[in-house]
């Protein structure tokens, strides 16, 4: 099949991985979209994580902050 389809085994399995850490996310990325809009676009990653542990979910300032880049 990847040969017809003209991708390598590692690509394959790369899309595979990416796929599912961004629906591991989902949840995470619609909280911090729901935090950011009641701020009115003010908060920056720092308070956004602070705002989300404060909530009582442990989450990594790095992993909100690529997530806001993400999400543009």
């Amino acid at each position: 099949m990847l040969k017809l389809a003209g991708l390598s085994r590692s690509t394959f399995y790369y899309q595979q991985k990416m796929a599912s850490l961004a629906e591991r996310h989902a949840a995470l990325r619609e909280r911090i979209k729901a935090i950011f809009a009641f701020h009115k676009g003010r908060y920056g990653y720092r308070r956004v994580t602070a705002a989300i542990r404060q909530l009582g979910q442990n989450v990594n300032h790095k992993t909100v902050q690529r997530l806001i880049v993400e999400m543009g």
